[in-house]
């Protein structure tokens, strides 16, 4: 019984980490489109570089996580560009 116990408990916190370090996870997917709808104020469903320039860190790699600049970052490019922002916000600091 106890044995039955400990392996839930386990899973159960195995699964919990999984999800939390999924950058698609339902609250990260709910934020970054949030952000993307913000970011986007002519609502064309891209972010030029101009509307990129509102937000610091985004304005800093927009060249970087866009393939083509002059058409603006699709939502597919701020998803990656998000998620990625996420993770090295998780990753423990190198010594």
């Amino acid at each position: 019984m106890k044995l039955q116990f400990i392996t839930g408990v386990v899973a159960a916190l195995a699964a919990g980490a999984a999800i939390a370090g999924d950058p698609m996870n339902t609250t990260a997917s709910t934020d970054a489109a949030a952000t993307f709808k913000s970011l986007d104020t002519d609502g064309n469903g891209r972010i030029s570089e101009s509307e990129a320039a509102s937000h610091a860190e985004l304005s800093a790699g927009y060249r970087t996580a866009v393939s083509d600049s002059a058409s603006g970052m699709t939502m597919e490019e701020f998803n990656s560009w998000y998620a990625s922002r996420q993770q090295s916000t998780q990753a423990p600091p190198s010594n």
